[in-house]
Order: structure tokens, then sequence, then C-alpha cells
């Protein structure tokens, strides 16, 4: 496999991480560590770029337990109501809550709901599509 050398700027609690997790992991080169991150951003997205298929996933994220946030979490629930198949709420705290979504539909549809998550500006949004 030919390879190429690249630079890259990452803040530095996020090397941390990283650097953390090899430890943890026993993986001794940031490259391959890297390498496989950018693969698995790759295959999430090659997935998300498809359009007619049908898929099924989840979409979890946690976010703070404010009314206005919850309105609008709610009213996007609503208007992807033939998408969302179930929904799981956690509280796990006074100030936070966990959700995942369960999603069967249209692959074009998951992303739009995907992407107006992010807008939102939650936390840890994480999705897995097949």
């Amino acid at each position: 496999m030919k390879v190429e050398r690249i630079s890259v700027t990452i803040p530095k609690d996020v090397l941390n991480a990283l650097e953390n997790i090899m430890k943890e992991k026993g993986i001794r080169k940031r490259s391959n560590a890297i390498t496989k991150a950018v693969e698995l951003f790759i295959e999430e997205n090659k997935m998300l770029s498809r359009k007619e298929e049908e898929c099924v996933g989840t979409i979890s994220y946690i976010f703070e337990h404010k009314r206005e946030l919850l309105d609008k979490l709610l009213d996007l629930q609503h208007t992807y109501s033939n998408e969302i198949i179930s929904t799981l709420h956690v509280h796990l705290d006074i100030e936070r809550c966990f959700e995942t979504l369960v999603v069967k539909g249209k692959i074009e549809k998951i992303r739009e709901l995907i992407n107006e998550l992010m807008n939102m500006k939650l936390k840890n949004i994480g999705y897995k599509i097949v």
C-alpha cells in the first residue's frame, strides 16, 4: 500500500485524548490510530451520501435539560415521525439527558435529520446507519 506523509493540526486536548486511548489499546503509532479514525469517518459518510436506499440505524446525543431545547427536539421528532420508529430518553442528572433515536427510512431523510440535530449544537452526537 502506498502511503503519503501529511501534517495535521489538532487541539491539544484532542491529541491528549488520542494518546490516552492509544496507550490503553496498545497502539504505538499515531498514524495507525488516525488512519483508523479517518477510515471510520469515510465509511459513515459514504453510507450517508446514498440517497434512495433504505437504511436502519440509531442516532444518539446528549443535551442540556432546557425547556426551549426540549421543545425543539420534540418538534423535530414529530417532523421526522415517519423515519423515527422509537426513542429512548435517559435522565443522566438534573441538567443533562441522553437520547437515542431508532431510525428507518430513506438515507436522504435520515441525513437531513442528522444535519438538523447537528445544527442544534447537541453534545456527543453519534450515529450508526446500516
